[in-house]
C-alpha cells in the first residue's frame, strides 16, 4: 500500500517482510500469503481487483479498484 499502482517484484516484497539475509522458507510462501489477503480484502478472491498480479514480473496494488 506504500507503493500504489506501482508493480514490486517478489523479490521486493519479501525483502521488506522478511529477515534481511533473504531466507526465505519457500519460494510460493508470497503467493500463498497473497492468496490469504484477497480473501479477507477482495470481493472476489478468484478476480482480484485490488491485489493485482503482473505476470512475470510481481504484484501491484490497484487503487483504481477500491471502492468498485
Amino acid at each position: 500500500m506504500e507503493n500504489p499502482d506501482q508493480v514490486l517484484s517478489p523479490e521486493q516484497i519479501l525483502g521488506r517482510l522478511w529477515d534481511c539475509r533473504e531466507d526465505y522458507v519457500d519460494p510460493n510462501t508470497l503467493t500463498v500469503y497473497i492468496r490469504r489477503l484477497r480473501t479477507k480484502i477482495e470481493d472476489n478472491p478468484g478476480k482480484p481487483d485490488r491485489i493485482i498480479t503482473v505476470r512475470r514480473m510481481g504484484y501491484k496494488w490497484n487503487t483504481a479498484g477500491r471502492g468498485k
